[in-house]
């Protein structure tokens, strides 16, 4: 098996390509390319926590105050 950045080949024993392993996450813009072949990339949605969920709606009533960089420790 020859691996090159992310992708590793399986090879059959007379030596010709069989298997081709992709790490998507090195290789992000392969995603494109395996959908347009029909492949199903399946996006998992995200379980926001309910201390998020309570900032999203802080945020959207307009709860929230601009940072300062140079008071970040104290007010």
């Amino acid at each position: 098996m020859n691996t090159v950045a992310g992708i590793t080949i399986e090879r059959t024993p007379l030596g010709k390509p069989l298997y081709a392993h992709i790490d998507l996450r090195k290789h992000a813009d392969m995603i494109p390319i395996l959908e347009n072949k029909g492949a199903e990339v399946k996006k998992k949605p995200i379980n926001w926590s309910e201390t998020m969920k309570r900032s999203f709606t802080q945020a959207k009533n307009g709860e929230w105050e601009k940072g300062d960089i140079n008071n970040f420790w104290g007010k």
